[in-house]
């Protein structure tokens, strides 16, 4: 018997709940049109952030930046189009549904680019009206040379004397200045029980008593915009209200009068003031998290641990009577729809990069301030609604460790055999281990408790709650492509371009040593150029595209008076997320096995292959895809990929300390990036054809090269890197949905969670979709719109990834045992 439905029909007997205005009756209902909107209709750039834009730049010229950034702020929340559509929750990203915002800021050369082709958004195909278009032209005109990207490249030729630019489209790297960056988890917590009202007055008061000195401009100006912040998003919240009221008198059922009053009444309350239930926490959370989303919408803001911080106030109604479970799983729901809005757009390549991804991980699980279990029941509600949702955001994550209940970890299990790939597993020991580990070099070093209130953002970073921000994104560096500017000796072979350094003749090595010494040199060059324009990137930042609001909702940032971007939280990060190490780990074992241990081939005849990329030389092809390769728990493998990641470790820190002055951990994953960059690849002695997408992770195996079964790729993936000196690292693993049937499935499934992180892995996410019904999807996708996948770190609908990715999907190999 379902222990929710049970738990309902026993509260049901003894009373019934008071539910607040909501009506019931016509909820699920609503639940699914919204949904199936979604999922039917093309979402569309709306023009109104592009006109406030342009308004405000001009009408404050002069004023600090921080200011400007206010006032936009201001006018997109005070003016811009709201709309009531059925969901009890209100609250949208744009002023139309399923909409997008463009935010230039950034990069607008994708605006020029880009203008003719198909675009692709979080849910799939996205529509630019004719409008839209022209403010997107007379934008562009406006922002060239003025962007985030611009001054970053400029800065960075007039300091080196070179134009970075050819790094960026040979895929050494990926610039992330070109996009919005907004990775973390804010103070959530500290809205819902004290709100925005309290937040200006303590914010109006260090304003008030800051001494007006050229040493306090800085923090003058901040205090100064934060304040107009926090008055837009009430003002927002009140907006809402009004529109309400004026809906319920036109509206004659009682029962939709009294939800749309009930609306207006919440509306007025939060987040200006502390939210007394949950019906009120629920959006009060919402109308924060879309105002930090409103600012700059990007990739990775994530509500953290919501079952930890929500669990008050649903405990309270639950206790009171005020809402059954089975009401709280249906409001989540219309929250899951609420995620599930929410898109950007930044350009086609971006859109290949994170394949719609948006971030938005609720972290569950976990331990609590003392080291004990924190699983909450509120938190198997969270499981329940994505079992029913399938949605691909939010996502959730899960911090496992050994005292969870079994019965906590079967509703996990439930959830990841439903086919979404959902919660993806973080081991909590070696999240807490690391948390310590990074912090322990910042001044203040950091508490356990700071350390156990971690959770995931993202794709599968981890930061403290509330005081840690990821805002700072270095450039992204392909590691795989260095091992084509090796075997060029710096030349890039698809763009023509020399990028990398002289590094020698690679026919003429004698050794696997010189192989693997000129890998190693043009490694330093590439870490050592993605350093420094990340370095600069983050002047950029701080320079064109400050954060306000964002900045108020991390602790540090108003006590220290300094925005996010210039390190103002109390555990600033920096994360250079690197993609690729296997191809490259596996490519140098095929040179060492073929041409330096068993001399199947001499190196020119390796090279010339590669050039050809195999045409010709199926033969060749054969062995190199045959060569050994990590995921089957070989002992020279397993050595060789420990001590390359190690290396690579080393390298990156001779770099020295990032743009904050610390020692910052290299993050080891590949959202999209790995079909991104493959496109911009020839052929790799790994076997790989030019074009095809990379290996996914950074510790999944390669495409149908496992073949040892599933305990030796789990115990290769767990062993391959140091866990605590990366800052991440990301493992796929694929299912056939057969063998996670029943109650054996789940034994199965929980098995291998335990045994992995016994093993000292890190992270571990599962695929349950066979091959045949992928490949159904591609012929005919109408069919399968709502099929799930995981991806890299995350889940995303399949008729709607890149036919890159889908392939590579496909091609990971099938456990059926």
């Amino acid at each position: 018997m379902n222990t929710l439905s049970a738990k309902t029909n026993s509260e049901n007997q003894t009373a019934t709940p008071k539910g607040y205005g909501i009506d019931w009756n016509t909820a699920e209902p609503r639940v699914k049109e919204l949904k199936d909107f979604l999922m039917s209709a093309p979402q569309v750039m709306d023009p109104e952030r592009l006109q406030f834009l342009n308004e405000v730049y001009e009408e404050f010229r002069g004023e600090s930046t921080f200011y400007i950034r206010a006032k936009l702020f201001e006018r997109v929340l005070t003016k811009k189009n709201i709309f009531l559509d059925g969901n009890p929750i209100v609250g949208t990203l744009t002023g139309v549904r399923a909409g997008v915002y463009a935010y230039p800021e950034w990069n607008v050369a994708w605006i020029k680019e880009e203008m003719q082709m198909a675009k692709m958004a979080s849910l799939g195909e996205m529509k630019i009206p004719s409008e839209t278009k022209e403010l997107l032209e007379k934008t562009y005109k406006s922002w060239k040379g003025r962007t985030c990207i611009d001054l970053n490249n400029k800065m960075f030729k007039d300091k080196y004397g070179i134009n970075p630019k050819n790094f960026a489209k040979c895929g050494m790297y990926y610039e992330n200045v070109s996009v919005a960056s907004g990775s973390g988890i804010a103070d959530y917590p500290l809205m819902l029980n004290k709100g925005l009202r309290w937040l200006i007055n303590d914010v109006k008061s260090r304003f008030e008593n800051c001494p007006t000195t050229l040493q306090n401009k800085e923090k003058h100006d901040l205090y100064r915009a934060m304040l107009v912040t926090f008055e837009a998003v009430i003002a927002h919240s009140h907006r809402y209200a009004d529109l309400a009221e004026k809906t319920a008198v036109e509206e004659n059922d009682p029962k939709a009068k009294a939800e749309l009053l009930e609306i207006a009444e919440i509306c007025r309350r939060v987040p200006e003031h502390p939210a007394r239930n949950f019906r009120e926490a629920i959006q009060s959370f919402w109308f924060i998290h879309l105002a930090i989303e409103i600012e700059q919408m990007a990739c990775a803001t994530s509500p953290g641990r919501y079952g930890q911080y929500m669990y008050p106030f649903f405990k309270k109604d639950i206790d009171e009577g005020n809402l059954t479970r089975e009401q709280v799983l249906t409001l989540l729901k219309f929250q899951w729809i609420k995620h599930l809005e929410l898109a950007e757009y930044q350009g086609n390549s971006y859109a290949l990069t994170l394949s719609g991804h948006t971030g938005q991980s609720i972290t569950i699980g976990g331990v609590d301030k003392d080291g004990n279990d924190a699983s909450t029941e509120l938190e198997e509600l969270l499981l329940e609604t994505q079992i029913q949702m399938k949605n691909i955001q939010p996502t959730l994550t899960l911090l496992y460790h050994p005292k969870m209940k079994d019965s906590y970890l079967k509703k996990v299990s439930e959830c990841i055999r439903g086919g979404s790939g959902q919660p993806q597993i973080l081991n909590n020991n070696a999240v807490i281990q690391r948390t310590l580990a990074r912090f322990a070099q910042y001044d203040e070093g950091i508490t356990l408790e700071d350390a156990r209130n971690c959770g995931n953002y993202g794709c599968v970073s981890t930061g403290v709650c509330g005081k840690g921000s990821f805002i700072t994104q270095e450039d992204q560096p392909c590691l795989a492509k260095v091992v084509e500017l090796m075997l060029n000796n710096g030349k890039c072979p698809v763009t023509k371009k020399k990028v990398g350094v002289e590094s020698g003749n690679p026919a003429e090595f004698e050794t696997f040593d010189d192989v693997y010494n000129a890998y190693k040199i043009q490694l330093d060059h590439l870490f050592n150029m993605s350093r420094k324009h990340s370095d600069l990137s983050q002047m950029a930042r701080v320079q064109v595209v400050p954060s306000v609001f964002r900045s108020a909702m991390y602790d540090g940032c108003i006590e220290k008076g300094i925005c996010e971007e210039a390190g103002g939280t109390r555990y600033p990060q920096v994360n250079p997320i690197m993609t690729a190490g296997i191809d490259a780990a596996n490519s140098l074992l095929a040179i060492r096995y073929l041409v330096f241990e068993t001399k199947q081939l001499t190196m020119q005849q390796l090279l010339d292959a590669i050039k050809s990329n195999f045409e010709g030389c199926e033969d060749i092809r054969k062995m190199c895809f045959e060569a050994p390769k990590h995921g089957n728990d070989v002992l020279e493998v397993q050595e060789f990929v420990q001590q390359y990641y190690r290396d690579v470790d080393s390298i990156h820190h001779a770099q020295g300390p990032d743009c904050f002055g610390y020692r910052t951990p290299l993050d080891a994953y590949s959202l999209s990036y790995h079909n991104y960059f493959g496109a911009l690849m020839g052929a790799l002695p790994n076997g790989r054809k030019a074009g095809v997408a990379l290996t996914d992770g950074s510790v999944s195996a390669m495409p149908g090269t496992d073949h040892e079964g599933i305990t030796s790729l789990i115990k290769s993936g767990a062993e391959a890197i140091d866990t605590v000196r990366y800052g991440a690292n990301h493992f796929n693993v694929k299912f056939s949905p057969a063998v996670l049937d029943g109650p054996n499935g789940t034994r199965t499934l929980i098995s291998l969670i335990k045994t992995y992180c016994d093993f000292g892995g890190s992270h571990i996410q599962f695929n349950c979709v066979s091959s045949e019904t992928l490949k159904a999807a591609q012929v005919d996708p109408t069919d399968y719109s709502d099929l799930v996948v995981r991806v890299a770190g995350f889940s995303a609908y399949f008729t709607r990834l890149d036919c890159g990715v889908q392939n590579e999907i496909i091609k990971r190999t099938e456990y059926a045992s």
